[in-house]
């Protein structure tokens, strides 16, 4: 058994070659120092995968992922306890198990199996739809050292689930002392011809704004503001790429499909893998 129930909660990070993992450890050392908790790299060694017929030699690639990510952990000299597992099982079974009692799971947006069939993974989109933790997909580019500069992006709608988004997007922001820049997404609607994206309503961005009121009198020295004239979540991430604007952190709802899919389909990831951007869920809850 990977994880239980009544274990201390820690910051999972699903570990294997990829420069992408390495990445996703070096991220999570902050969220382990911030909550002081222990963090866990979790390497799972699937045997039934394509080339697994080397069991010595697989654990022996694992041994050395694990001693790598240490390295490059104890080069940031941060005051953290680490962990290690390995274990035999799919990635996706081992790190959903861990999943139950983390504070949060990281993992790198390719892994080393899906660079060398040049396809994105299935692994962080299994967890997206499963973890009852918060999941960040971390890119393979050194997140941004001008932290302070790169806001951070609380995408939100009017459903109850808009308090955790903006909860975690002012602890994300407070973390980095980055702004807090807050996306408030429109309805779609059904046409005849497709679907056509509706005018925000003034009673949503009047109760997002109070919602936001609240957490600027909890946190008076956070920078937040609401980004206004943008119809389209993906043209709006196009045009801080176009400006050379990069975010270092977006932060979504992962019951609502939608924007989730657009930050992490074939058209927004390239943006994001170059600005450095990690895509972070928040916990799942069963909204009222």
């Amino acid at each position: 058994m990977v994880g239980s129930r009544c274990s201390p909660p820690r910051v999972v990070v699903g570990l294997d070659a990829s420069r992408a993992a390495l990445q996703a450890a070096m991220w999570a050392v902050d969220e382990a120092v911030h909550h002081q908790i222990p963090l866990r790299l979790l390497y799972a060694i699937d045997e039934h995968s394509p080339g697994s017929s080397d069991q010595e030699a697989d654990f022996a690639a694992a041994e050395r992922a694990v001693a790598k990510a240490i390295s490059l952990i104890q080069d940031l000299e941060s005051p953290i306890q680490v962990e290690t597992e390995i274990v035999r099982c799919r990635a996706v079974t081992a790190l959903l198990e861990a999943s139950r009692s983390a504070a949060m799971v990281c993992v790198g947006s390719i892994g080393i199996r899906h660079i060398a069939r040049g396809r994105i993974g299935t692994t962080w989109s299994a967890l997206l739809a499963s973890s009852p933790c918060p999941v960040a997909v971390v890119p393979r580019t050194r997140h941004p050292s001008t932290r302070g500069i790169e806001p951070v992006l609380a995408v939100v709608d009017n459903s109850s689930a808009a308090d955790a988004v903006l909860e975690l997007g002012v602890t994300e922001a407070c973390l980095r002392s980055a702004p807090l820049h807050v996306f408030i997404l429109r309805n779609l609607h059904r046409r005849t011809s497709g679907y056509a994206t509706a005018p925000l309503d003034p009673h949503t961005v009047a109760d997002i704004e109070r919602r936001i009121d609240h957490w600027q009198a909890t946190e008076p020295g956070l920078d937040i503001e609401v980004v206004s004239g943008h119809h389209d979540l993906l043209n709006y991430l196009e045009q801080l790429q176009r400006h050379a604007t990069p975010l270092q952190l977006i932060v979504v709802d992962p019951r609502r499909p939608g924007p989730l899919d657009e930050l992490l389909g074939v058209a927004a990831r390239a943006s994001l893998e170059a600005a450095g951007c990690t895509v972070l869920t928040c916990e799942r809850r069963e909204w009222l």
